[in-house]
């Protein structure tokens, strides 16, 4: 290194990803020995007066008098660096970073500095700027570098800011959210919850069953879910328990809620459109169909690794198709009003209902409708509302208090239609009624 505060910082690095590496050591990473083995070689001889210092500066010295193949050979190195350790350990806010990620970065970081600047000087880089500055090529390399960093620029806020949900679990953003926010926040029970409350007298127990818009599909923070919404109006004399995971269906709610290892008083069953999807298995049926996945194996691992393409192919490709978005809605629809469906969702249903009376549990019925499309929802819901009231159980139909709200206020974001924070509001104020009447 030409430069000594750059050699020392140069220096640095090496020991940076020393102190790391040595706290990742595994079996898992086998290429951090003899990564940092070599890294401390070149550096001492680098920095050191050593006769090699001048053969270990020929890679670069060479490329410099190439400009084009120098700026395109950074480039490539940039690209598939950042590339491997985004796709190997998908950084994203709300995950630290591991030890084995500061290593490899710091590493990146070395080999970077290593062809920018080693050896370099100032006639060499005025002869790389003449001969760049005669290139045609040269254009397209500041065109592509311009492509690239704004790739990155858009790939670092997205992981920074856009750890979010979408409505139909497809994207890498949704993945992250459940990773960073949803699973990692479940209680012993494997619950997005705190722990139960120990029995006590006086103290009445909620089981609030359902999917993912009781355990709160895209709200990071669980206390703006309305189970603990609800826990927290209702006092110290009340647990509310979640029994809900997202992808439930009506076939499978019954048999947690028995596994469940509290007795409830009380059981909220949290019902939307989709708990019907167990019996929508076939294409011309299944509402996740409409939408299309990449099909060649290499646009599928560059979409399902980086959050700007799989952005643009699902959200904006996909999600925001009214077409496609309409018939989703559609065939949930369609299914309660058909006859052959409906009459096994009922079963399914009733069975729900006759525990809650085996096991002297009040029901409440939380009923939701597509909130992004109320009326249209209203003939089903309707039907579903009609089968709980003749078995003489409470139903909050949330279409009463969503009709005239506007829906993009009460959504999580404009490509998932759950519930947001002020829906789990309103809900938990309509069940915190519902429970105060049932006393």
């Amino acid at each position: 290194m030409n430069s000594r505060v750059l050699g020392v910082f140069w220096a640095l690095l090496v020991v940076g990803a020393t102190i790391f590496g040595v706290q990742a050591l595994s079996p898992e990473n086998p290429w951090i020995i003899p990564t940092l083995v070599v890294m401390w070689i070149v550096t001492i001889i680098g920095l050191l007066p050593f006769l090699l210092k001048e053969t270990l500066g020929l890679p670069v010295r060479w490329l410099r008098e190439h400009p084009i193949w120098y700026w395109l050979l950074i480039l490539v190195y940039i690209c598939v660096t950042l590339g491997l350790w985004i796709s190997q350990y998908q950084p994203t806010n709300g995950r630290a970073l591991l030890p084995v990620e500061f290593c490899y970065l710091l590493t990146i970081f070395w080999g970077l500095i290593y062809l920018l600047a080693y050896d370099a000087d100032a006639p060499q880089l005025r002869a790389m700027g003449a001969k760049l500055g005669k290139s045609r090529l040269s254009g397209l390399l500041v065109m592509l570098t311009t492509i690239i960093f704004i790739f990155i620029a858009a790939e670092t806020w997205m992981r920074i800011y856009y750890i979010t949900t979408d409505g139909y679990g497809f994207t890498a953003m949704n993945y992250w959210w459940y990773k960073n926010f949803g699973w990692g926040h479940d209680n012993s029970l494997g619950f997005r919850d705190y722990e139960p409350k120990p029995a006590a007298p006086g103290l009445t127990r909620i089981a609030v069953v359902g999917d993912s818009f009781a355990m709160g599909h895209g709200i990071n923070n669980i206390d703006d879910t309305f189970p603990q919404i609800l826990e927290r109006e209702l006092g110290d004399n009340y647990d509310v328990n979640l029994v809900a995971q997202s992808g439930w269906d009506t076939d499978v709610e019954q048999g947690y809620l028995d596994a469940y290892p509290l007795r409830p008083n009380i059981v909220v069953l949290s019902y939307y459109l989709n708990d019907i999807d167990y019996l929508l298995q076939t294409p011309e049926l299944n509402p996740d169909a409409i939408f299309d996945f990449p099909k060649d194996p290499t646009l599928y691992w560059f979409v399902l690794n980086f959050f700007v393409p799989n952005y643009v192919y699902y959200n904006v490709a996909q999600f925001t198709s009214p077409l496609k978005r309409e018939n989703f809605t559609n065939r949930l629809i369609d299914a309660h009003l058909d006859d052959n469906l409906w009459n096994e969702q009922q079963f399914r249903l009733n069975q729900f209902v006759d525990w809650t009376v085996d096991h002297n549990a009040r029901l409440i019925v939380l009923l939701w409708p597509q909130i992004a499309a109320v009326e249209d929802s209203a003939p089903a819901v309707q039907r579903v509302k009609d089968l709980f009231e003749a078995r003489d159980v409470q139903v909050v139909n949330m279409s009463d208090v969503l009709r005239d709200k506007n829906p993009y206020d009460m959504i999580v974001n404009r490509f998932d239609s759950h519930p947001g924070i002020p829906a789990h509001r309103l809900a938990a104020e309509q069940l915190y009624a519902a429970v105060i009447d049932s006393r």
